[in-house]
């Protein structure tokens, strides 16, 4: 990429993208007071773009949580009701998918044009019992990358251990073919200077399985890590800029949590 701040805003976007917690995930959704969390982390996604340049970036790590607002990663919420159990929240959020042809060591690649970090917004509900959390979202694009849509539901169950917290979380991306053909489609034009087949990619749905582990060091400071497995639709992965069938993303973190 580019600029290292770009890095790190591609960075940033794939923490939300990966489902790991953010720092203030130890914090109830009922605190009564705003709580801070400020941390540093690093975060290692290969790409799934033929012969793309894949490292680990450190990124830092804000999050917020008011009575009404939050900031959760890269996902900014405004609570619309909230009960003992449930959460209901307009939302905006980046999406982590991004592309630039000048990281890509392939000759035909290099000659298509960029794709951008896209804005997303929409509406988001969160349940939380005894027997887990429930996530879902509903998003629609907004910054001019073709308008797609994507929904995402998840189911996690953190287990405790005294000061650990192991979450594992099952879930399913669906975004439609107009977010997906931003992405990984080819155009009649990019095809004609790239030597690439046209391509238009069509919706799909992507499941993935993450598991993420917090360790509470005191009472502000918690580090995290964690994993997440995901499988590429066909949309994706018979796209001829992709060289892969799934992803695995990696996630490393340690942060400061205070009230005001």
């Amino acid at each position: 990429m580019s600029t290292t701040p770009l890095r790190h805003a591609a960075a940033l976007a794939v923490l939300a993208c990966l489902g790991f917690p953010a720092p203030a995930s130890a914090q109830s959704s009922s605190t009564p007071q705003s709580t801070w969390t400020l941390g540093l982390g690093a975060v290692w996604s290969p790409s799934p773009y033929l012969r793309y340049d894949n490292k680990a970036w450190p990124l830092p790590l804000v999050s917020y949580e008011g009575q009404s607002f939050y900031v959760r990663g890269t996902t900014a919420g405004y609570r619309l009701f909230k009960t003992d159990h449930d959460e209901f929240s307009a939302i905006v959020s980046l999406l982590g998918n991004r592309f630039e042809h000048d990281d890509s060591s392939d000759p035909r690649l290099r000659r298509l044009s960029d794709r951008d970090i896209s804005g997303l917004g929409g509406l988001a509900w969160r349940h939380h019992a005894d027997w887990g959390l429930v996530q879902a979202t509903a998003q629609k694009e907004f910054t001019g990358h073709g308008g797609g849509t994507a929904f995402d539901l998840s189911y996690g169950y953190p287990i405790v251990y005294g000061a650990l917290t192991v979450t594992p979380t099952l879930g399913a991306n669906y975004a439609n073919d107009a977010l997906n053909n931003y992405y990984y489609g080819v155009s009649a034009a990019e095809a004609r200077r790239s030597g690439l087949p046209a391509y238009h990619a069509g919706g799909g749905t992507q499941p993935y399985l993450s598991i993420a582990a917090t360790y509470r060091l005191t009472p502000a400071w918690v580090a995290s890590a964690g994993m997440r497995y995901a499988q590429l639709p066909d949309a994706v992965k018979n796209s001829p800029m992709v060289d892969a069938a799934q992803t695995r993303s990696y996630f490393v973190s340690l942060s400061y949590s205070f009230k005001r």
